[in-house]
Protein backbone atom coordinates (compact mmCIF):
# COMPACT_ATOMS: atom_id res chain seq x y z
CA UNK A 1 0.00 0.00 0.00
CA UNK A 2 2.75 2.23 0.62
CA UNK A 3 4.37 1.50 -2.81
CA UNK A 4 1.28 2.35 -4.63
CA UNK A 5 1.07 5.76 -2.49
CA UNK A 6 4.56 6.81 -3.07
CA UNK A 7 4.20 6.16 -6.78
CA UNK A 8 0.82 7.47 -7.23
CA UNK A 9 2.58 10.94 -5.58
CA UNK A 10 5.62 10.61 -7.83
CA UNK A 11 3.04 10.84 -10.86
CA UNK A 12 1.26 13.79 -9.37
CA UNK A 13 4.25 15.77 -9.39
CA UNK A 14 5.30 14.60 -12.63
CA UNK A 15 1.84 15.92 -14.42
CA UNK A 16 2.22 18.12 -12.39
CA UNK A 17 5.67 19.78 -13.54
CA UNK A 18 4.95 18.78 -17.17
CA UNK A 19 1.79 21.04 -16.90
CA UNK A 20 3.35 23.86 -15.32
CA UNK A 21 6.16 23.30 -18.71
CA UNK A 22 3.44 23.17 -21.09
CA UNK A 23 1.99 26.09 -19.63
CA UNK A 24 5.31 28.26 -19.99
CA UNK A 25 5.99 26.83 -23.71
CA UNK A 26 2.42 28.08 -24.92
CA UNK A 27 1.68 31.06 -23.30
CA UNK A 28 5.96 32.30 -24.93
CA UNK A 29 4.79 30.98 -28.16
CA UNK A 30 1.53 32.89 -27.71
CA UNK A 31 3.70 36.51 -27.37
CA UNK A 32 5.86 35.42 -29.91
CA UNK A 33 2.86 35.51 -32.22
CA UNK A 34 1.64 38.61 -31.59
CA UNK A 35 4.14 40.58 -31.92
CA UNK A 36 4.85 38.85 -35.20
CA UNK A 37 1.75 39.63 -36.13
CA UNK A 38 1.40 43.22 -35.30
CA UNK A 39 4.80 43.65 -37.71
CA UNK A 40 3.57 41.44 -40.06
CA UNK A 41 -0.34 42.85 -40.31
CA UNK A 42 0.77 45.47 -43.09
CA UNK A 43 1.81 43.86 -46.56
CA UNK A 44 2.32 47.06 -48.19
CA UNK A 45 5.70 48.18 -49.33
CA UNK A 46 6.52 51.22 -46.46
CA UNK A 47 6.66 54.37 -48.45
CA UNK A 48 8.65 57.33 -46.58
CA UNK A 49 6.96 60.84 -46.95
CA UNK A 50 11.06 62.27 -46.85
CA UNK A 51 14.15 61.26 -49.47
CA UNK A 52 17.32 62.01 -48.18
CA UNK A 53 19.44 64.74 -49.81
CA UNK A 54 22.47 64.72 -48.50
CA UNK A 55 25.44 63.53 -46.13
CA UNK A 56 28.18 65.15 -44.30
CA UNK A 57 30.77 63.20 -42.77
CA UNK A 58 32.24 64.66 -39.13
CA UNK A 59 35.85 64.26 -37.36
CA UNK A 60 34.33 61.72 -35.00
CA UNK A 61 31.66 59.40 -33.95
CA UNK A 62 28.66 61.20 -32.50
CA UNK A 63 27.10 60.98 -29.20
CA UNK A 64 24.75 63.63 -28.90
CA UNK A 65 23.73 66.51 -30.69
CA UNK A 66 21.33 69.66 -30.64
CA UNK A 67 19.47 71.77 -33.32
CA UNK A 68 18.80 75.46 -32.41
CA UNK A 69 18.56 78.53 -34.43
CA UNK A 70 19.88 76.93 -37.48
CA UNK A 71 22.83 75.15 -36.14
CA UNK A 72 23.63 71.96 -35.62
CA UNK A 73 25.68 72.08 -32.02
CA UNK A 74 27.77 67.91 -32.72
CA UNK A 75 29.16 66.42 -29.50
CA UNK A 76 31.81 63.92 -30.87
CA UNK A 77 34.56 61.66 -28.87
CA UNK A 78 36.43 64.58 -26.69
CA UNK A 79 35.03 68.00 -28.72
CA UNK A 80 31.81 70.23 -29.55
CA UNK A 81 31.30 70.83 -32.69
CA UNK A 82 29.28 73.59 -34.83
CA UNK A 83 28.00 73.23 -37.83
CA UNK A 84 25.11 75.22 -39.96
CA UNK A 85 22.75 73.19 -41.48
CA UNK A 86 23.97 72.61 -44.63
CA UNK A 87 27.30 70.63 -43.25
CA UNK A 88 29.78 73.51 -42.85
CA UNK A 89 32.00 73.47 -39.68
CA UNK A 90 31.82 77.57 -38.20
CA UNK A 91 33.76 76.74 -35.07
CA UNK A 92 34.66 73.71 -32.13
CA UNK A 93 35.93 73.68 -28.63
CA UNK A 94 37.31 70.38 -26.36
CA UNK A 95 35.39 69.03 -23.47
CA UNK A 96 36.01 65.82 -21.26
CA UNK A 97 35.51 62.20 -22.58
CA UNK A 98 32.34 60.29 -21.82
CA UNK A 99 29.37 63.17 -22.99
CA UNK A 100 25.89 61.65 -22.21
CA UNK A 101 24.11 64.38 -24.23
CA UNK A 102 24.11 68.01 -25.32
CA UNK A 103 21.83 71.00 -25.32
CA UNK A 104 21.90 74.53 -25.59
CA UNK A 105 19.38 77.44 -24.09
CA UNK A 106 20.48 81.30 -25.02
CA UNK A 107 23.82 81.78 -24.91
CA UNK A 108 25.10 78.66 -23.26
CA UNK A 109 25.99 74.93 -24.18
CA UNK A 110 25.14 72.79 -21.47
CA UNK A 111 27.21 69.26 -21.34
CA UNK A 112 25.85 66.72 -19.28
CA UNK A 113 28.54 63.83 -18.16
CA UNK A 114 27.75 60.62 -16.36
CA UNK A 115 27.99 62.76 -12.60
CA UNK A 116 27.72 66.28 -12.95
CA UNK A 117 27.58 69.44 -15.72
CA UNK A 118 29.58 71.56 -17.51
CA UNK A 119 28.39 75.02 -18.66
CA UNK A 120 30.11 76.97 -22.12
CA UNK A 121 29.77 80.47 -23.94
CA UNK A 122 29.26 79.86 -27.50
CA UNK A 123 32.71 80.07 -28.28
CA UNK A 124 33.92 77.61 -25.83
CA UNK A 125 34.49 78.88 -22.33
CA UNK A 126 33.50 76.96 -19.77
CA UNK A 127 31.35 79.32 -17.62
CA UNK A 128 29.72 76.99 -15.05
CA UNK A 129 29.61 73.80 -13.67
CA UNK A 130 28.07 71.67 -10.59
CA UNK A 131 28.63 67.32 -9.50
CA UNK A 132 25.66 65.80 -9.29
CA UNK A 133 23.20 66.01 -6.40
CA UNK A 134 24.27 61.59 -5.82
CA UNK A 135 27.09 60.20 -5.83
CA UNK A 136 26.07 57.10 -7.24
CA UNK A 137 24.25 58.99 -10.14
CA UNK A 138 24.85 58.16 -13.73
CA UNK A 139 23.18 60.75 -16.03
CA UNK A 140 21.74 60.07 -19.49
CA UNK A 141 19.85 63.08 -20.69
CA UNK A 142 19.25 66.74 -20.21
CA UNK A 143 16.66 69.47 -21.01
CA UNK A 144 16.14 73.36 -20.13
CA UNK A 145 12.69 74.39 -19.51
CA UNK A 146 11.76 77.86 -17.81
CA UNK A 147 14.64 78.40 -15.35
CA UNK A 148 15.27 74.59 -14.73
CA UNK A 149 17.66 72.09 -15.72
CA UNK A 150 15.76 68.21 -15.89
CA UNK A 151 18.26 65.75 -16.09
CA UNK A 152 17.80 61.77 -16.21
CA UNK A 153 19.48 59.23 -13.55
CA UNK A 154 19.52 55.50 -15.06
CA UNK A 155 20.97 54.61 -11.81
CA UNK A 156 18.49 55.91 -9.26
CA UNK A 157 15.54 55.86 -11.61
CA UNK A 158 14.08 59.12 -10.96
CA UNK A 159 14.34 62.88 -13.01
CA UNK A 160 16.84 65.58 -11.09
CA UNK A 161 15.34 68.67 -11.70
CA UNK A 162 17.83 71.87 -10.78
CA UNK A 163 17.86 75.38 -11.08
CA UNK A 164 20.30 76.30 -14.25
CA UNK A 165 23.22 77.35 -11.58
CA UNK A 166 23.37 73.93 -10.14
CA UNK A 167 21.17 74.28 -7.20
CA UNK A 168 18.82 71.00 -6.60
CA UNK A 169 15.32 71.93 -6.20
CA UNK A 170 13.66 68.01 -6.09
CA UNK A 171 13.81 64.65 -7.72
CA UNK A 172 10.60 63.65 -10.04
CA UNK A 173 9.32 59.90 -9.77
CA UNK A 174 6.89 58.17 -12.70
CA UNK A 175 4.39 57.08 -10.98
CA UNK A 176 4.12 54.07 -13.04
CA UNK A 177 8.30 53.95 -11.71
CA UNK A 178 11.13 54.44 -14.30
CA UNK A 179 12.38 51.37 -16.04
CA UNK A 180 15.46 51.74 -17.87
CA UNK A 181 17.21 48.21 -18.97
CA UNK A 182 19.97 50.24 -20.73
CA UNK A 183 20.67 54.11 -21.07
CA UNK A 184 17.49 54.64 -23.13
CA UNK A 185 16.33 58.05 -20.70
CA UNK A 186 16.13 60.93 -23.02
CA UNK A 187 14.52 63.98 -21.77
CA UNK A 188 12.83 67.03 -23.64
CA UNK A 189 10.86 69.96 -23.26
CA UNK A 190 8.37 71.83 -25.42
CA UNK A 191 6.11 74.31 -23.85
CA UNK A 192 6.74 74.71 -20.16
CA UNK A 193 6.14 70.71 -19.97
CA UNK A 194 8.67 68.29 -19.78
CA UNK A 195 8.71 64.88 -22.28
CA UNK A 196 10.54 61.77 -21.12
CA UNK A 197 10.65 57.89 -21.80
CA UNK A 198 10.46 55.41 -19.78
CA UNK A 199 11.36 52.70 -22.01
CA UNK A 200 11.38 49.77 -20.03
CA UNK A 201 7.38 50.45 -19.82
CA UNK A 202 7.00 51.44 -23.71
CA UNK A 203 5.81 55.27 -22.72
CA UNK A 204 6.72 58.69 -22.83
CA UNK A 205 5.51 60.41 -20.16
CA UNK A 206 4.91 63.91 -19.68
CA UNK A 207 5.40 65.96 -16.64
CA UNK A 208 5.00 70.13 -15.15
CA UNK A 209 8.01 72.41 -14.32
CA UNK A 210 6.72 71.38 -10.78
CA UNK A 211 7.23 67.73 -11.36
CA UNK A 212 3.31 66.71 -11.43
CA UNK A 213 2.65 63.72 -13.56
CA UNK A 214 0.37 64.88 -16.37
CA UNK A 215 -0.21 61.85 -19.01
CA UNK A 216 1.64 58.99 -20.57
CA UNK A 217 0.82 57.57 -23.88
CA UNK A 218 2.86 54.21 -25.94
CA UNK A 219 2.74 50.56 -24.92
CA UNK A 220 4.36 47.45 -26.40
CA UNK A 221 3.30 46.12 -29.34
CA UNK A 222 5.49 45.71 -32.42
CA UNK A 223 2.73 47.78 -34.58
CA UNK A 224 2.72 51.10 -35.67
CA UNK A 225 2.04 53.51 -32.41
CA UNK A 226 3.51 51.03 -30.12
CA UNK A 227 6.87 50.26 -29.25
CA UNK A 228 8.64 46.92 -29.11
CA UNK A 229 11.78 45.03 -27.61
CA UNK A 230 13.40 45.53 -24.12
CA UNK A 231 13.79 49.37 -24.31
CA UNK A 232 11.95 51.89 -26.73
CA UNK A 233 11.41 54.81 -27.29
CA UNK A 234 15.23 55.20 -27.05
CA UNK A 235 14.97 58.93 -28.46
CA UNK A 236 12.49 61.84 -28.75
CA UNK A 237 12.46 65.58 -30.28
CA UNK A 238 10.10 67.65 -31.91
CA UNK A 239 8.82 68.83 -35.07
CA UNK A 240 8.90 72.70 -35.64
CA UNK A 241 5.00 72.78 -35.00
CA UNK A 242 5.99 70.74 -31.88
CA UNK A 243 4.57 67.07 -32.99
CA UNK A 244 6.65 64.57 -31.21
CA UNK A 245 9.31 62.27 -33.16
CA UNK A 246 10.34 59.16 -31.82
CA UNK A 247 13.13 57.06 -32.38
CA UNK A 248 13.63 53.34 -31.82
CA UNK A 249 16.19 50.61 -31.73
CA UNK A 250 15.94 47.28 -32.46
CA UNK A 251 14.31 47.51 -35.78
CA UNK A 252 15.00 51.05 -35.89
CA UNK A 253 12.50 53.44 -36.87
CA UNK A 254 10.92 57.30 -36.68
CA UNK A 255 7.96 57.64 -35.75
CA UNK A 256 5.66 60.95 -35.47
CA UNK A 257 2.83 62.12 -32.67
CA UNK A 258 0.17 64.61 -32.21
CA UNK A 259 0.92 67.16 -29.09
CA UNK A 260 -1.60 64.74 -27.73
CA UNK A 261 0.38 61.46 -28.27
CA UNK A 262 -1.72 60.45 -31.05
CA UNK A 263 -0.18 57.99 -33.65
CA UNK A 264 0.42 60.08 -36.93
CA UNK A 265 2.81 58.43 -39.15
CA UNK A 266 6.16 55.84 -40.06
CA UNK A 267 8.84 59.17 -41.39
CA UNK A 268 11.49 56.60 -42.04
CA UNK A 269 12.29 53.08 -41.23
CA UNK A 270 15.58 50.34 -40.69
CA UNK A 271 16.51 50.56 -44.80
CA UNK A 272 15.83 54.08 -45.36
CA UNK A 273 18.04 54.87 -41.58
CA UNK A 274 20.54 52.69 -43.14
CA UNK A 275 20.13 49.23 -41.28
CA UNK A 276 21.76 48.22 -37.88
CA UNK A 277 19.86 47.61 -34.67
CA UNK A 278 20.67 51.19 -32.99
CA UNK A 279 18.77 54.15 -32.30
CA UNK A 280 19.29 57.09 -34.83
CA UNK A 281 19.00 60.53 -32.85
CA UNK A 282 16.90 62.78 -35.15
CA UNK A 283 16.37 66.73 -35.15
CA UNK A 284 13.93 68.41 -37.03
CA UNK A 285 14.00 72.15 -39.02
CA UNK A 286 10.76 72.59 -40.63
CA UNK A 287 10.36 69.74 -43.48
CA UNK A 288 14.02 68.91 -42.74
CA UNK A 289 15.17 65.55 -41.10
CA UNK A 290 18.55 65.61 -39.21
CA UNK A 291 19.28 61.56 -38.58
CA UNK A 292 23.31 60.82 -36.93
CA UNK A 293 24.10 57.70 -37.76
CA UNK A 294 27.70 56.75 -36.30
CA UNK A 295 30.35 59.78 -37.51
CA UNK A 296 27.88 61.81 -39.98
CA UNK A 297 24.41 63.12 -40.36
CA UNK A 298 22.18 62.64 -42.75
CA UNK A 299 19.65 64.73 -44.16
CA UNK A 300 16.16 63.81 -45.12
CA UNK A 301 13.93 66.26 -47.09
CA UNK A 302 9.92 66.38 -46.83
CA UNK A 303 8.91 65.00 -50.45
CA UNK A 304 6.90 67.49 -52.54
CA UNK A 305 3.45 66.14 -53.57
CA UNK A 306 2.94 66.74 -57.35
Amino acid sequence: MRKELKIALNLAIFLLVAGFVWYMVTSLNKEERIYADTGAANTEPFVSPYTKTATFDLPAEVNRFELVDDKLYVSATQSVYIYDTGGRQQSSFPVKADVRDITVSGDSIYVLYPTYIEVYSHGGELIHEWEACSELSDYCSLAIAGEYVFVTDAANKNICQYTREGGFRRFIQSPRGFIIPSYNFDIESRNDTIYCVNSGRHLVETYTLDGEFISAFGGPGGEAGFFAGCCNPAYISFTTDGELITSEKGNPRVCYYGTNGEFKEVLLNNRLLGGGNKAYEVRALKDILFVAGKDKINVYQLKVES
